[in-house]
């Protein structure tokens, strides 16, 4: 038996008897752990030991003549994949189609890959007769259809494992079952590299949430990236445009673009909302902004075009707030509870598990007479565990007019316990009424 092991710290001591080899692990007295926010996984600052004694090529082998079995010599879904595609002139249309049918029409339930032996996996028209499976099942159905409408489809898995390195390279290099828990389906689609992994029909095609997850290649055994299109990447984009009266009276249009897996929560909301709670959802959006605001447009939603959008303008009296010769306000967006933490001391490191691609854009139009004399400054900070924050500010006296650009880049990563403090004042400055106070003065 070739058994891989890593051991991080734990006492080991080796025996051989009658040809057996016995490995034994001790650990006592080990000093309790103090529980902080946004801990890394408990392997990263405690001793721990990695056993395993498969590899990920045989493994991959096993899984993948399973999933085939499944998928071989399936009539009713050959049959099936013919229908749906009948008509349909290209291939996203085709990909599109089989994706909702499946999404529609087979109910997910039961465990997931590593709950069952993979004997257990379900022939692709026993599924369709069900009209439930559990995930490998779902995904056999997938590339079933697909390859009988002509495309070259592959089984991969993924899973949920952590984003930062430290984290997941133990469960990959001493090969855990559990590292990868989900088949997906990876096909090309009119030249896009294309995951399906059993989404709703309100997904956008080509949008994954396993992007930047690592991914198994069974015919191989090699670990790779899942890595979807750049359009298909999650990222949030705000856009707000704000005039000002110098009575106080404010008029404000927000605008927001949904990209990525967003998307799909984003259709699935406004598809399913009834006129009524649609109605109430508007007045507690308008009212969290002020509660003087009032609407002056319909809500728009569209989702019918990727990315989706959506847009409201609101008027609010005395948003700006006049004192004598001077009218002040707040910029109503910013990055302010993006870094901040309850405690302000660190014994343990810190993990940031996911990616952060933000973009907000204000636009302010100052009132006729007024210039300002305080506003938000600059503000640039680069990220201990690589990635950028970004505040800039720019006043145009020709137009009259401040323009201030919120950007936040941030990557997963494993961060020392001593860059904390460095945090700590970054998500104090970015909090500050500083950042989001501005006071005009009337001129002369």
């Amino acid at each position: 038996v070739d058994v891989k092991i890593r051991n991080t710290g734990i006492s080991e001591t080796k025996s051989v008897s009658n040809g057996t080899l016995s490995y034994t692990w001790t650990s006592t007295f080990q000093p309790p752990v103090k529980v902080e926010e946004s801990l890394p996984a408990w392997h990263i600052f405690n001793p721990a030991v990695f056993i395993s004694s498969g590899n990920w090529k045989t493994y991959g082998r096993q899984v993948l003549h399973n999933l085939l079995t499944a998928a071989r010599n399936q009539p009713d879904a050959v049959q099936l994949a013919h229908q749906l595609v009948s008509g349909l002139n290209s291939d996203t249309e085709k990909a599109v189609a089989i994706r909702d049918w499946v999404a529609k029409n087979i109910r997910a339930a039961g465990p997931g890959l590593t709950g069952l032996p993979l004997s257990a996996i379900t022939p692709a028209d026993q599924t369709l007769t069900e009209r439930y499976g559990n995930n490998p099942d779902r995904m056999v159905v997938l590339y079933t259809l697909l390859e009988a409408a002509g495309f070259n489809p592959e089984f991969i898995l993924s899973g949920s494992i952590s984003h930062i390195p430290e984290e997941a390279e133990p469960y990959l290099s001493i090969p855990s079952r559990n590292a990868f828990h989900s088949v997906l389906v990876k096909a090309e689609v009119d030249g896009e590299t294309v995951y399906l992994n059993g989404s709703t029909h309100y997904a956008e095609l080509g949008t994954s949430p396993f992007h930047r997850r690592p991914e198994l290649d069974l015919k191989s055994g090699k670990i790779g990236k899942v890595q979807v299109a750049s359009s298909k990447k999650d990222r949030s984009h705000n856009v707000i445009e704000i005039s000002i009266a110098a009575n106080g009276e404010t008029g404000m249009t927000f605008s927001t673009k949904k990209h990525g897996t967003a998307f799909e929560s984003f259709h699935r909301t406004y598809a399913e909302m009834t006129p009524e709670k649609r109605r109430r959802h508007y007045l507690e959006l308008v009212s969290a902004i002020s509660q003087s605001a009032t609407a002056v447009t319909e809500l728009v939603t569209d989702y019918s075009l990727y990315p989706g959008r959506r847009s409201f303008s609101i008027a609010a009296d005395r948003y700006a707030v006049a004192d004598g010769d001077y009218l002040y306000f707040n910029v109503p967006a910013g990055l302010g509870g993006l870094i901040q933490y309850r405690s302000s001391e660190r014994t343990l490191p810190l993990a940031w598990k996911r990616y952060v691609d933000r973009i907000i854009e204000v636009n302010m139009i100052l009132p006729d007479g007024y210039e300002p004399v305080i506003m938000p400054k600059d503000f640039s900070w680069m990220a201990p565990g690589g990635g950028l924050i970004e505040v800039a500010v720019d006043y145009s006296e020709r137009a009259n007019a401040i323009r201030m650009v919120f950007m936040a880049d941030l990557k997963p990563a494993l961060i020392p316990a001593a860059d904390f403090p460095d945090i700590i004042e970054a998500g104090r400055k970015l909090a500050h009424p500083d950042m989001h106070t501005i006071l005009l003065k009337r001129t002369e």
